[in-house]
């Protein structure tokens, strides 16, 4: 298997290219949100209907075999499929998980089409049938086993991982389990939540009986520590070290259809019946209500992230939190934390976007309508993830959009731009940056950083036929929703190392150059990767390109993936880190929503070269320092580019252009002046390809992307 290369040294960089007083553009419409919570959880489409297994016979032509962002040949297999595409389309539903003590892997999915159960579920039942894949060598080899199925409660969005009793080393003695909504017969909405657990000494077609398959429906009767209804628990699903096994729902208002509350559910094993005891814990999130419509000011996406050890987790939606005021109005997150395992909790400080420290982040969003205050909001849409690192705190991973209206009902409107309609203007300075958001909540002062980590080259094309995009959107549409595709949306994700010394982000975005009349529009997605050295604050200066180049069904097709919560460093050098990071993709061919869909694993090993010198800067740092704003323009360029860049006072300005191994290729440097600085950059003899530009004045640096033709 071949290995992507990068060479590592710290860049946490200042991202802000233009102050808000030099931005031209105006917005060109509205979009309300909400619609688009509604398409991501809308019920299935003719759940009833039993579906056929389809075979294309060959591939669609796709246009970008000439992709300028190939870095890898990772291999790709396929290991199942499932009977539609429903189970994947969510990204925090966490079913791809690894685990460290029996390095095993588990991946729990809604059956395949051929896929026999000993007693067949009913056909109109078979959608919901639910299995789990079992590897032992990070995935040359899987077993399957059989875990839900129940001709009532059809289960839904499967998130799972391993149980591993305390000291154990074999995998015979470990349990896969898994949770997730339900929907039935008798009904097209979610009517209940599914919980099963499976030993994994036998690996064979029949479910477990009893306590092993649990349903829990929305109108009770509710178990015993279960307090109240619990609705879709689909997210985050957490295995950690203290044996506990949990999963994230929301709790819904039966009169506003509308989450008032999220539910953690526990589950806990039990040695005599050999089975999971579930019970619950609410959590109110303090937010503000919309008066129009009654409605809470958050979406109902709620995140968990926890220790190793299961003593320190955290518990977070986005929304706007109640007695916020000017740029703090907007949906960010809201946290709980215990440090206890969950016995108590404490609702902790949000972030204070009026302080200096997040005005590069407020420069690259838009200010209200009517020059109000900048409002950034957490964009769940594009996914958002979190992960604790080994010093307990918190990382949330997120693009940022901004609020149009400050007002409680105008919260979910955000602007639009172009003609094509985009969510942002992808001009410099105003991109969709992706950034690190760190809690530490163990200081004496609790505070709030962050880092720049990437900026994505595409948007989520709309799944409504009403929706910007929705023509770019590669996926078929079902009729019986009102011609509704599916979101393609970047699917932000974290991973740690066990110890949390390590960090990965990965999303997935398509190279624009390619897409139809090269818009932005995430129609021929790609899986990137980061990784960030937590202990030595280095983050890898390139992005890995974990699909590109790798088989045509895979590459530039890389549809819903996840990647394991937890990944393993395999060799941990002085100068080098090899990791193995489990990943799957699940896509059809062509892209249908009712037929046979399939999953491609990987077992991506990535080398990365931390030989380079280790410089830390972060973004806050480089504001300080000097390094107010820069940009590269025109980009992609072909003989020359210019770097422009704010200062705050006179300093010199060091530039670097490196080749994908890091290597130097281009250099020069000027003396700069308080204020705007235009620096040419001689790009005469480069081949066409993709480089990274660092730019450094004093202490301080920051690295771009630039592509040349």
């Amino acid at each position: 298997m071949k290995k992507q290369v990068l060479i590592g040294s710290v860049l946490l960089a200042a991202i802000s290219a233009f102050s808000q007083t030099s931005q031209k553009l105006k917005p060109t419409g509205l979009i309300n949100t909400k619609i688009l919570a509604e398409t991501k959880f809308g019920a299935e489409s003719s759940p009833s209907a039993k579906i056929s297994p389809v075979k294309p016979t060959a591939m669609p032509a796709h246009n970008n075999s000439g992709s300028k962002n190939a870095s890898t040949t990772i291999t790709w297999q396929n290991i199942s499929s499932s009977m539609n595409i429903y189970g994947m389309i969510i990204s925090y539903c966490k079913p791809l998980q690894w685990n460290d003590e029996l390095n095993a892997v588990s991946f729990v999915h809604r059956k395949s089409p051929t896929y026999a159960f000993s007693t067949p579920p009913a056909s109109t039942a078979e959608t919901g049938a639910i299995i789990a894949f079992v590897s032992t060598d990070c995935g040359s080899h899987w077993d399957s086993t059989a875990l839900f199925t129940n001709n009532s409660f059809w289960a839904r969005y499967p998130g799972g991982a391993l149980y591993n009793p305390n000291g154990n080393t074999n995998i015979s003695n470990a349990y896969v389990v898994g949770a997730g909504p339900t929907t039935g017969p008798s009904s097209t909405t979610w009517i209940g939540n599914w919980y099963a657990s499976k030993s994994l000494s036998t690996y064979n077609n029949t479910p477990g009986t009893g306590n092993s398959q649990q349903v829990i429906p929305t109108t009770g009767p509710f178990p015993s520590g279960v307090p109240s209804r619990h609705d879709f628990a689909a997210y985050g699903f957490t295995a950690t070290d203290d044996g506990k096994m949990r999963v994230l729902a929301g709790i819904t208002d039966d009169v506003t259809q509308s989450d008032t509350a999220v539910m953690m559910m526990t589950g806990t094993f039990n040695s005599s019946t050999h089975t999971f005891d579930w019970t619950g814990r609410v959590f109110d999130f303090p937010t503000t209500v919309a008066p129009s419509d009654n409605n809470e000011n958050w979406v109902s996406r709620p995140l968990q992230a926890w220790n190793e050890a299961g003593t320190v987790g955290y518990v977070l939606v986005m929304g706007s939190r109640m007695g916020a005021t000017k740029s703090n109005v907007g949906f960010q997150p809201i946290v709980w934390k215990t440090i206890d395992g969950g016995a108590n909790w404490s609702l902790e400080s949000g972030i204070d976007f009026d302080s200096g420290n997040f005005q590069d982040v407020k420069e690259g969003v838009w200010p209200t309508s009517g020059g109000g205050d900048t409002i950034p909001n957490f964009w769940w849409a594009e996914g958002i993830d979190c992960a604790v690192d080994y010093n307990n705190k918190l990382h949330v991973f997120s693009s940022i959009l901004g609020h149009a209206s400050g007002d409680p009902d105008s919260l979910n409107f955000i602007n639009q731009w172009t003609t094509e309609k985009y969510l942002w203007p992808h001009v410099p300075g105003t991109r969709p940056f992706i950034y690190d958001f760190i809690y530490d909540g163990t200081a004496s002062t609790p505070s709030w950083s962050h880092m720049l980590i990437d900026s994505m080259s595409s948007e989520s094309p709309s799944a409504l036929s009403t929706g910007a995009g929705y023509q770019d959107n590669p996926w078929d549409m079902d009729p019986s929703q009102s011609n509704q595709k599916v979101r393609v949306d970047a699917r932000l994700q974290m991973s740690r190392t066990p110890d949390g010394k390590y960090l990965m982000y990965s999303w997935a975005e398509s190279d624009t150059a390619f897409t139809d009349a090269q818009k932005k529009r995430n129609a021929l997605p790609n899986v990137k990767a980061r990784l960030y050295d937590v202990v030595n604050h280095d983050l890898s200066p390139t992005e890995m390109d974990m699909t590109s180049g790798a088989q045509v069904e895979v590459s530039s097709r890389a549809m819903y993936h996840f990647i394991s919560p937890k990944f393993k460093m395999v060799n941990e050098g002085v100068n080098t880190l090899n990791v193995d990071l489990p990943s799957t993709v699940s896509n059809s061919l062509p892209y249908a929503q009712l037929t046979k869909n399939y999953h491609w694993y990987s077992c991506a090993n990535m080398d990365f070269d931390r030989s380079a010198p280790i410089v830390l800067t972060g973004v806050a740092q480089n504001k300080a320092n000097g390094l107010n704003s820069s940009a590269i323009y025109p980009n992609p360029a072909k003989n020359n580019a210019v770097v422009s860049l704010n200062l705050t006072n006179a300093s010199k300005v060091q530039i670097q252009v490196m080749n994908t191994m890091g290597q130097v290729v281009k250099s020069t440097s000027a003396q700069g002046i308080a204020g705007s600085n235009s620096v040419n950059l001689d790009l005469n003899g480069l081949a066409t390809g993709v480089y990274m530009v660092n730019i450094k004045v004093n202490n301080a640096s920051t690295t771009k992307k630039l592509i040349i033709e």
